[in-house]
């Protein structure tokens, strides 16, 4: 049996095939739930903006476009349907500045070493959030950079420097990171040398 193109599985969701609109989610769930913890980090509101997306989508299928992307356009329509109920959430009371409600969390696999999640986090912890999340769309999740000026609502130009600043931030950390161990390192040696008599 072979498995539909994303084409077809959309065409066929958009005429009603229940079976189509089932295999879109448990092909997408995963990623838009961890796209969106990463957005907001309270896993019970990011599962309620999964399924307001789905029912959306189900409701409004006959007037929908066949997206370019269907990742991009679902990750797309999950990061309008969390900031749509942030901003609903904002006004019912001040919950913070935009600061402490649009954190971008950027959580290491489980298969890699300790140190490798330690030296991810360190490289991580100085960029934006703004950077963080293009990091992650564009290393993680393979976007394309007009995917992602897309999803940011920025200028295509905006997300390379974004990016290439966030790339080059996160060198400039290593650098420290390894001046800083190789230091270490020498003055440990020093220590276990022998004194000449």
């Amino acid at each position: 049996m072979t498995v539909p193109s994303e084409t077809d599985l959309w065409l066929h969701f958009k005429n009603g095939d229940k079976k189509a609109f089932e295999a879109i989610y448990h092909q997408y769930y995963g990623t838009l739930l961890n796209y969106g913890v990463r957005l907001k980090q309270d896993n019970n509101f990011v599962e309620e903006a999964v399924q307001d997306l789905f029912v959306k989508l189900w409701q409004n299928k006959q007037n929908l476009n066949q997206p370019t992307s269907l990742k991009h356009y679902l990750l797309k329509s999950l990061r309008n349907i969390i900031y749509n109920k942030l901003n609903i959430i904002q006004k019912e009371f001040y919950v913070g500045d935009e600061n402490d409600i649009l954190n971008f969390e950027l959580h290491i696999p489980k298969d890699h070493s300790d140190y490798t999640q330690q030296l991810l986090k360190r490289l991580m912890e100085n960029l934006t959030e703004r950077q963080k999340e293009a990091v992650y769309l564009f290393y993680l999740e393979d976007l394309s950079y007009q995917e992602i000026s897309d999803l940011l609502k920025i200028k295509i130009g905006g997300t390379y420097k974004l990016l290439y600043r966030a790339v080059d931030k996160m060198k400039s950390t290593l650098k420290q990171q390894q001046s800083r161990e190789s230091t270490e390192n020498t003055d440990n040696s020093n220590l276990n040398a022998k004194p000449s008599p």
